[in-house]
C-alpha cells in the first residue's frame, strides 16, 4: 500500500470514529462537552489529512471520477 492509500484508509477510519462520536453525542442529547471536544479534535485531524492528501496530488485536481474539483 502507498503512502496515498495509506493516507486514504487513515482519513476513511477518522470518518469512521466521527460518525461514532456524533451517535454517542446524540445519545447523551447532545450534552456531552468531551464529546463535543473529541468530535473538533477528529474534525481538525480529519482536516490536516485532506490537506496532506491534496498536497501529494500537486496540481492534479482529478479523482478518476471524471470531474474537475478544485478545493480551496
Amino acid at each position: 500500500m502507498n503512502e496515498q492509500e495509506q493516507l486514504m484508509d487513515n482519513l476513511l477510519n477518522v470518518d469512521l470514529e466521527i460518525i461514532d462520536v456524533v451517535r454517542e453525542l446524540h445519545q447523551t442529547n447532545w450534552d456531552s462537552m468531551s464529546l463535543k471536544h473529541q468530535v473538533g479534535d477528529l474534525l481538525k485531524i480529519r482536516d490536516e489529512m485532506v490537506q496532506k492528501l491534496m498536497s501529494q496530488k500537486g496540481d492534479d485536481h482529478s479523482c478518476d471520477c471524471g470531474h474537475e474539483h478544485t478545493h480551496e
